[in-house]
């Protein structure tokens, strides 16, 4: 029975590629005759192997084992994109971080967790006096050290100047450059600031490489949190109330009258009528996550991260420091001058869904574009770069 229902079944192909065969074939050469009985038999063959397939699983059983020729392995497609290879992989980093700040921006383990995923093996030690000995008995291909204003010791810093190992310093100088901060940068090869203005001076005193480069915000701190009513204010302006700033004072007490304000900085004492100065020693994370608006002046790169890894909507004064991590209208809202500040005032104060966007998309960019990870990545790059520069 399955030789004659297989037999049925090839006769209509084989009719109908007999006439279309016929068709081809020119009538007279006797070579072209025999070239169309070669693709006809050749098409018949592929023909009955189709048909044949369905049986195949029957065929288990048959002794004959045919060749089956092995898969061939995918050549990799040359996309003509630059891959870059990341050199820093493959360093001994030696981390030196402050030995007792702990209000310092890098506190916590997110940028020696964030090192350690990126470097081949990180090596920690505090800044106590003599730390620089460890130097010549770990030999690391890189010297970093996250410094503060805590002052380190002569010695170290001459050690530090006079060895082969390259060295970069993360300084927090965001309250400004002092004699100390200054001659510790002197000492490394590579100093990194938190303000773009900072730059000049340190070139000036005689470093070769100085570069900006913000803390980020750390997000074992940072993240959004829910707060009471009663906590609760409609704005927080984040400077201090000096005499630059009279015009923006006088606008924000006029907002006052409609809205519950509270400042953080110094010198709003004198305005305690109608807003309420914070203290400096409360947890940053709560005063940020009680304002549903935050304005900045002369902000701190820092400061608007780690507001922006708390969900809220940012007003800040435009500076050059800003626009290299933050993009303007999206994740914040610049204004250069009172007249602005005014005008965005009135209208995002009536905007709610409006602000909720963007600080959304400042705390998504925050979270994944400017982590620990991606700055301490940032910093590598660099300092690798120059190296090979």
């Amino acid at each position: 029975m399955k030789k004659k229902h297989r037999a049925t079944k090839r006769r209509p192909v084989i009719r109908s590629l007999k006439k279309r065969a016929a068709k081809e074939i020119p009538r007279t050469p006797a070579q072209a005759k025999s070239s169309a009985s070669v693709r006809i038999e050749q098409r018949l063959r592929s023909c009955v192997v189709e048909e044949a397939s369905p049986l195949l699983p029957s065929a288990a059983s048959d002794p004959v084992e045919e060749e089956t020729a092995e898969p061939e392995t995918p050549l990799p497609v040359d996309s003509g994109m630059d891959i870059p290879r990341l050199a820093h992989k493959s360093l001994r980093l030696l981390l030196v971080t402050p030995l007792s700040e702990p209000a310092h921006p890098a506190e916590g383990q997110s940028i020696p967790d964030a090192l350690r995923l990126l470097v081949k093996e990180l090596l920690v030690v505090k800044a106590y006096e003599g730390f620089a000995d460890v130097l010549h008995k770990l030999r690391p291909d890189i010297l970093l050290m996250i410094s503060g204003a805590e002052p380190i010791h002569t010695n170290d810093l001459e050690m530090i100047r006079h060895s082969e190992i390259p060295s970069a310093i993360w300084l927090n100088d965001e309250n400004g450059i002092t004699d100390s901060l200054r001659q510790t940068a002197l000492a490394f090869n590579y100093v990194f600031s938190q303000h773009h203005s900072h730059l000049a001076s340190y070139k000036q005193a005689g470093c070769r490489h100085a570069d900006y480069l913000p803390f980020p915000a750390n997000p074992e701190i940072f993240a959004p949190k829910q707060s009471t009513e009663s906590e609760r204010c409609d704005l927080l302006v984040i400077g201090n109330a000096g005499k630059l700033h009279v015009e923006y004072i006088r606008l924000i007490q006029r907002f006052s009258q409609d809205l519950k304000v509270h400042a953080l900085g110094k010198g709003w004492e004198p305005y305690s009528a109608f807003i309420l100065a914070v203290s400096s020693k409360e947890p940053l994370r709560d005063v940020y996550n009680r304002a549903n608006m935050i304005i900045h002046w002369e902000p701190v790169q820092r400061r608007v991260f780690e507001a922006a890894a708390c969900g809220v909507f940012q007003l800040v004064e435009a500076n050059p420091d800003l626009f290299k991590y933050m993009e303007a209208s999206q994740d914040v809202i610049p204004f250069q001058d009172a007249a602005e500040l005014d005008s965005c005032l009135t209208y995002y104060s009536e905007e709610v869904d409006r602000r909720r966007i963007i600080a959304s998309k400042a705390l998504w960019r925050t979270r994944y574009d400017y982590s620990p990870l991606h700055m301490a990545m940032e910093l590598l790059q660099r300092i690798v770069t120059l190296q090979r520069g």
